[in-house]
């Protein structure tokens, strides 16, 4: 796999912030869908890439959504251990730069790239090309959060009348309001939107609370020595989701069958690999991107354990399965609450075809 990442994208210490900004993007680009424009295309299936690709390997292209993280622990792992070249594949990964992942493979500038479940329900719907072929996590890792040291602030109800921190999303609102509602508060509160900087905002107390993940933010949170207190949004009714996923296109699944599912088959080895050996796999992570996770291996090795204890598997679904009562229920959350638009900006009325999003025949 030939990695075009590079230090640009960003130290440790932006890779904590990188969940939250990368949700926020995809809402983005859902919501914006019929405006955008990309310039050039990707690579076929027969196209070398040139120097430094086998010419005997099949070309892929993987596309991030933020610097190289737990969320990727599989495709690099794949990769480490060969299940690509077994495959015969000759993966390159996309790093992230201004354009989300989504967009790139909905236009055809990647074959694959993360995207999460209520990312593909608004792209989708507001027109991008995208089909999920892999959850990467198998329910929602997304919290609301408070300092742990806040005697005033002990359960969701207790957030009407105070300050959130959000994101610039009517998603990540809903789910702040719903997950107050649900604990018998009125949802009321003042908003300032500092996408990431959040984070700091709520250590220094500006802010009251906002959203954060499980696996990521809140690990780093207690790596501080500053614990977050955490409410799960399915503890207050709001419905699960598969939040970190895989995803490509129409276009590029019906012209390239054999491709995807080789694709699919590999990285589902190496997800496996990493629920089994986190360590291990947290190790192959690591070493592949010694420039962006080598000052932080407590937060990789403490969130590939999470991951592989709690995220990647579910009983009775095979690794990466998609989830179906998921992805029906926050589809009807999400156009309960109009949050789902058409790629002309306007709200739909009525529910899409959620069986279409996703597909399992990759898988197997």
């Amino acid at each position: 796999m030939r990695n075009r990442n590079s230090g640009a994208d960003g130290a440790a210490s932006a890779i904590t912030r990188k969940h939250q900004l990368r949700m926020l993007r995809l809402t983005t680009a859902a919501l914006a869908a019929g405006a955008f424009a990309l310039v050039g295309c990707a690579a076929s299936a027969d196209t070398s890439r040139g120097a430094g690709g086998d010419s005997k390997l099949t070309p892929v292209t993987f596309a991030l959504d933020w610097a190289p993280n737990t969320n990727h622990i599989g495709v690099y792992v794949a990769d480490e251990l060969g299940y690509f070249s077994d495959a015969g594949l000759d993966v390159e990964v996309l790093p992230y730069a201004s354009t989300p992942a989504t967009q790139l493979v909905s236009a055809g500038e990647a074959d694959f790239g993360i995207g999460g479940q209520s990312g593909v329900q608004m792209a989708r719907t507001a027109g991008l090309d995208l089909v999920s072929v892999f959850g990467v996590t198998q329910t929602d890792s997304g919290r609301l959060v408070v300092l742990g040291d806040r005697s005033d602030v002990t359960r969701p109800a207790d957030l009407d009348g105070h300050t959130f921190g959000g994101f610039g999303s009517p998603l990540y609102t809903a789910l702040a309001r719903e997950t107050i509602q649900g604990d018998g508060g009125k949802g009321d509160f003042e908003e300032v939107s500092l996408d990431t900087g959040s984070y700091e905002a709520l250590s220094q107390g500006r802010i009251d609370f906002t959203l954060s993940i499980a696996t990521w933010e809140d690990l780093q949170a207690k790596l501080d020595g500053h614990p977050y207190r955490a409410f799960k949004y399915q503890d207050f009714g709001v419905p699960d989701e598969q939040a970190i996923g895989i995803v490509s296109s129409s276009a590029y699944l019906d012209a390239h069958p054999k491709q995807a599912k080789a694709f699919v088959h590999a990285v589902a080895k190496g997800y496996a690999y990493a629920a089994e050996h986190p360590d291990k796999a947290a190790d192959l992570l690591i070493a592949a991107n010694p420039d962006t996770l080598g000052t932080a291996s407590d937060l990789v090795y403490e969130s590939a354990q999470l991951l592989a204890d709690d995220y990647l598997t579910a009983p009775g679904r095979n690794i990466g399965e998609a989830n179906s009562e998921s992805w029906s229920e926050f589809g009807e959350f999400l156009f309960n609450r109009g949050l789902l638009v058409d790629a002309d900006g306007k709200k739909v009325t009525s529910q899409p075809d959620w069986s279409a999003y996703y597909s399992n025949d990759y898988l197997g």
